[in-house]
């Protein structure tokens, strides 16, 4: 047998020395371009600290009049290098009404602000100069704004129309009532109601506790309430004085109240005024800065 075919014979390649050294220069130019890299991203990045945190607060234009302090847990990633950002172009048309306000409070009295629009996908200053953050700050930041949206929808309820609402809200159907002010929760059912939802409490229970909310009165005063039906939390305004007919009995409710949602009007049509602020309360819209009596 021939030796040749014991063996296998290796083919080896020879690499001119030529092109060696261009390989040696082209790894010593990438090289030198990431080290620059990396240096000017160290003086134009930033990062936000930790040290000395007071307070981390996330407002948002959609409710004006609330904010969601984020809890000292959370304060601690902030100390992270992966959380930077860098300053680039000004940026313009940004929508008036849909941003997050981030703002950052320290010891020393120092204050950090930055605003998000989820319209534009960016991050900006107060000066509206563009702010590229890196994907772990982005999403640090996206993280928190998703605990002021489960924060803000426990508080408040959507705005509907009356349109709407009459369908969410048949007749005889039951919802569950809660007072923006106190707090107190009771349960209703839909009896009449045209133009607005005549209700009566269900319970002898449910007149107790809405009696309590009115201070152990009936009054016409109009509060700011959240009607829970079908899955919906709806800004809504009632008043508590009962009058005309009373269809459950022994609910201790001697007739019938009124709740009012977003475009509603009142018995002798028109748009009752008190009713529709409190309306505005119970979404968000304005501060809750109490109640006061108003004519039926």
């Amino acid at each position: 047998m021939d030796s040749s075919t014991l063996f296998s014979t290796k083919k080896v390649i020879f690499i001119p020395r030529s092109t060696c050294k261009l390989l040696l220069l082209i790894t010593l130019l990438a090289a030198s371009f990431w080290l620059l890299k990396s240096c000017y991203r160290g003086s134009a990045s930033a990062g936000i600290s930790s040290q000395g945190l007071q307070e981390l607060e996330v407002t948002s234009s959609a409710y004006p009049y609330f904010a969601y302090l984020v809890e000292q847990e959370h304060f601690s990633a902030f100390n992270k290098r992966s959380l930077y950002y860098e300053k680039s172009a000004a940026l313009t048309g940004v929508p008036p009404h849909d941003y997050y306000t981030f703002t950052f409070k320290y010891a020393d009295g120092q204050l950090f602000i930055l605003h998000y629009s989820p319209l534009l996908n960016e991050f900006y200053d107060p000066d509206y100069q563009l702010l590229a953050a890196s994907p772990p700050l982005k999403e640090k930041l996206l993280d928190l704004m998703a605990l002021y949206r489960q924060a803000a929808d426990k508080q408040y309820g959507v705005l509907l129309l009356w349109e709407e609402t009459n369908e969410l809200f048949p007749k005889y159907a039951v919802a569950k009532i809660t007072d923006i002010y106190s707090g107190a929760s009771f349960y209703v059912q839909r009896r009449e109601g045209s133009s607005h939802i005549d209700a009566q409490p269900l319970t002898a229970e449910d007149t107790a506790i809405m009696k309590e909310i009115y201070g152990g009165n009936w009054s016409w005063e109009r509060k700011g309430i959240i009607v829970e039906i079908g899955g919906h939390r709806i800004a809504a305004s009632m008043h508590g004085m009962p009058h005309g007919a009373g269809k459950i009995p022994d609910n201790d409710f001697p007739g019938h109240f009124c709740i009012h949602f977003f475009g509603s009007v009142i018995h002798g049509g028109g748009m009752d005024l008190r009713h529709h602020q409190e309306i505005l309360k119970a979404a968000g819209k304005l501060p809750l800065d109490g109640t006061s009596e108003s004519e039926k």
